[in-house]
């Protein structure tokens, strides 16, 4: 019996290998990697073309500052280094539907000599994307936007007796921002999109329950003491800019707004200018502008010059 069996599945083998032979396509175009998937249209299943994109870009800057007889700043030589890592899935079929998944990752070391060393940059975002075509620019789409940081956050202070003092300001998934949205996107192509989200949600997390003790506040990032979340429902705004204004100089800019329904919007802005001086070394202008009500009534702005190295997979 299960000689029969055997022969039976080689058999099938042999007739079903030929078709899917040729059915994998890998394929190299500039620095995206493009796979191309096929079932054989002669077998039960429906005929499916499914394109993958892959897109990975590294980056490394080093900056720093030396000083002497400076009379602004305590201890202001300093030493920064930043590494920005983006990596991005994209599958697409015939049917005009598409799906993207994105990490960013953007995380800096800063170290001031005779003082303090700390994370100045921590920001990481998970990002999974369904879109359906409906028009050569247009587009419904649902996507869920997670944010966090890695590594603990402090507050550094000077107490009485001159010595440094630091209190815990923020830790991983403390707070842990996830943006939920449905709506509509126009997007053209070389150079950007805007995306309308008609619905949107908006879930705030704090996992370390003891920040509201460390930091002797009621209210962390807009939930309250003794819940772990807070829902917020509204609407929001995405513009997406990924251009090539000169063969040497890219903009690259991220513009989210979030407008609750009783509070004033959410604002979070990355503005950067990447100049290319060889085939790896960058210099970066990076402007980021932040503004959430239930975090701080002010405009928060920074601004940073960093020169690195960039790599492309």
């Amino acid at each position: 019996m299960w000689r029969r069996q055997v022969a039976v599945g080689m058999a099938l083998c042999m007739v079903v290998m030929p078709h899917f032979s040729g059915a994998q396509q890998l394929v190299w175009k500039e620095r995206n990697n493009v796979s191309v998937l096929a079932l054989p249209e002669d077998t039960l299943l429906t005929f499916l073309r499914l394109k993958i994109i892959q897109k990975m870009d590294y980056s490394f800057f080093l900056s720093g500052g030396l000083y002497h007889n400076w009379g602004h700043d305590l201890n202001a030589n300093q030493v920064i280094l930043v590494q920005d890592l983006v990596y991005q899935c994209q599958g697409e079929t015939k049917s005009r539907f598409r799906f993207t998944e994105k990490v960013t990752h953007h995380l800096g070391f800063q170290y001031l000599f005779d003082s303090l060393s700390r994370f100045h940059i921590d920001d990481n975002q998970f990002e999974t994307r369904m879109e359906y075509r409906f028009g050569k620019k247009q587009s419904a789409f649902l996507s869920a936007l997670v944010s966090t940081r890695l590594f603990n956050l402090y507050n550094f202070s000077v107490n009485d007796s001159g010595e440094m003092v630091r209190t815990l300001a923020a830790s991983f998934l403390t707070p842990l921002t996830a943006l939920f949205t449905g709506g509509v996107q126009l997007k053209w192509p070389m150079f950007g999109s805007l995306s309308i989200g008609v619905t949107s949600a908006k879930l705030t997390w704090v996992r370390d329950q003891e920040i509201y003790e460390t930091l002797g506040t009621d209210i962390f990032h807009g939930v309250p003491k003794g819940k772990k979340g807070m829902f917020e429902y509204g609407l929001s705004f995405q513009l997406l800019i990924d251009h090539d204004l000169l063969k040497w100089l890219h903009w690259d800019c991220d513009l989210l707004i979030f407008k609750n329904t009783n509070l004033p919007p959410d604002i979070s802005l990355r503005n950067n200018l990447g100049i290319k001086l060889a085939k790896l070394i960058r210099i970066r202008i990076q402007t980021r502008i932040y503004y959430e009500e239930q975090v701080r009534e002010e405009v928060q702005l920074e601004n940073f010059i960093s020169a690195g190295i960039v790599v492309s997979l």
